[in-house]
């Protein structure tokens, strides 16, 4: 099996943090505008991208407040389904760091290195919406021109 691995940094606190993975303004302020959660263990989000054309459903699975956020992804790419994502929220010497972990990729072929990249990008997101006030997320305004 195979494991993406992100940490950073960010200046902000573990329930600031904490409120951008489980609140839906969070998800659509740094990962797509189509997001839908509902903070509530065993409920299923969803997020989609170019206009619904992508969409990943994941089941919550544990909430710890201000320190660990799990989802399963119950639906979706093939590659996807069945593997967990799981945030972990730590402090050390007054700074607070996000863990990022997707595991249970069947293999490292064909998007990995694509879904690698892109949750390196959506981890920065985070940080840039929580020090600088605005995230990168996904908007119909980057579908490709027709």
């Amino acid at each position: 099996m195979a494991d993406i691995l992100h940490q950073v940094g960010i200046n902000a606190t573990p329930a600031q943090l904490y409120g951008v993975l489980t609140k839906e303004s969070g998800l659509k302020s740094w990962w797509s505008e189509h997001s839908r959660i509902e903070p509530t263990i065993g409920s299923v989000a969803s997020v989609s991208f170019y206009n619904n054309a992508v969409t990943f459903n994941f089941r919550i699975n544990e909430l710890i407040p201000n320190q660990k956020v799990v989802w399963e992804i119950v639906e979706g790419p093939p590659d996807w389904v069945n593997t967990t994502i799981t945030w972990t929220i730590g402090e050390n010497e007054g700074q607070t760091f996000i863990h990022f972990a997707q595991r249970g990729f069947a293999s490292t072929e064909g998007n990995f290195a694509g879904v690698n990249y892109n949750w390196g990008w959506y981890v920065t997101s985070i940080k840039f919406l929580l020090e600088k006030g605005e995230g990168m997320p996904h908007t119909d305004a980057d579908l490709p021109a027709s």
